[in-house]
């Protein structure tokens, strides 16, 4: 099990509704069948954007992204000339892969070494990437320090980014548990909320119905015993 099936199998435990199975098919839907009659999807619920037909959290590009960035700046070592700079990056999709990136990143840094500035410097990488450089006041045994980042895709009024997330997902789940459905007489889908923590039940349930293919659709906390049901 992954984080996130933990997460749900502690949830389902809770319920006592009977005996919980993790992957009872071996594989296939469901991921989890509770008392021998529900059967339970589980998902992360986080923020997507769509690309070649897939939905792709956007933690997918912004995580390797970050850890190449900060490697790639510990590889420049110790300064120069007894200066430092903060480096920060800008995402915004769609954008290469960071193996693409990466050595686009290298050559501007390098570049900026050999005509360095002590103003702040924004440097465009390519189409979604941007780098900013900020001189530290203070000089230390790096040239380059990890400044932070921003991904212009995250964010978002927060009810409506668990409506959006929450729609696309109990479609996208719904379609990979049809040829299943008659195998259980209920079949339940439980999102593990990482856009409002379980928050805002009220106004989420104005504006989403859970569709035909679930007899309930339940978002959960990562972090809290805070659950509720669409």
């Amino acid at each position: 099990m992954n984080v996130d099936e933990e997460t749900v199998s502690r949830y389902l435990h809770s319920l006592s509704l009977g005996e919980v199975v993790f992957e009872p098919g071996g594989g296939v839907p469901p991921d989890f069948l509770v008392g021998g009659r529900i059967a339970v999807e589980a998902r992360r619920l986080n923020q997507h954007y769509e690309h070649d037909g897939r939905l792709r959290g956007l933690e997918e590009d912004r995580i390797p992204i970050s850890l190449g960035f900060t490697h790639l700046l510990e590889e420049f070592g110790a300064p120069r000339d007894a200066r430092t700079w903060f480096v920060f990056f800008g995402l915004r999709r769609p954008s290469l892969a960071w193996k693409q990136i990466r050595p686009l990143v290298r050559a501007a840094l390098s570049q900026f070494l050999q005509f360095p500035v002590n103003e702040t410097w924004r440097i465009p990488i390519c189409e979604g990437f941007d780098i900013t450089l900020l001189r530290s006041t203070t000089v230390t045994d790096r040239v380059f320090l990890v400044g932070g980042s921003t991904d212009f895709d995250e964010g978002g009024w927060m009810v409506s980014e668990v409506v959006r997330n929450v729609s696309a997902y109990m479609e996208q789940k719904a379609s990979k548990v049809t040829c299943y459905l008659g195998k259980y007489p209920e079949w339940w889908l439980v999102l593990v909320d990482y856009i409002a923590y379980a928050r805002g039940e009220d106004e989420v349930r104005k504006y989403i119905r859970r569709g035909s293919s679930w007899n309930r659709v339940v978002l959960i906390s990562p972090i809290e015993s805070r659950a509720y049901e669409i």
